[in-house]
């Protein structure tokens, strides 16, 4: 497992109630799944009804954007994890 820095953005952010988190994880699914563990009202900012991951939600690692990002990649002690739900409004 990798210890990694988390920062959040939007609804990420206002359902953490902060904007960075330091979690351990062995890939970005793994990260994912933690943080739905710790708030299951996130899960639908990632995966749709048939659990597919959602394409407007950016994923950065250590300021590369993961596009798509491959659920399955490995993570490493002090990554720095950007998750960035798609902002929408008008």
């Amino acid at each position: 497992m990798a210890r990694v820095i988390v920062r959040l953005f939007h609804e990420l952010r206002s359902a953490f109630g902060q904007g960075e988190l330091e979690l351990e994880a062995e890939t970005i699914n793994d990260l994912i799944n933690s943080l739905i563990s710790k708030d299951q009202s996130v899960k639908g900012l990632f995966f749709d009804a048939n659990g597919k991951l959602r394409s407007y939600t950016m994923v950065y690692i250590n300021n590369t954007a993961q596009n798509p990002p491959e659920l399955a990649r490995k993570l490493n002690d002090g990554d720095l994890i950007l998750l960035v739900p798609t902002a929408a409004g008008g």
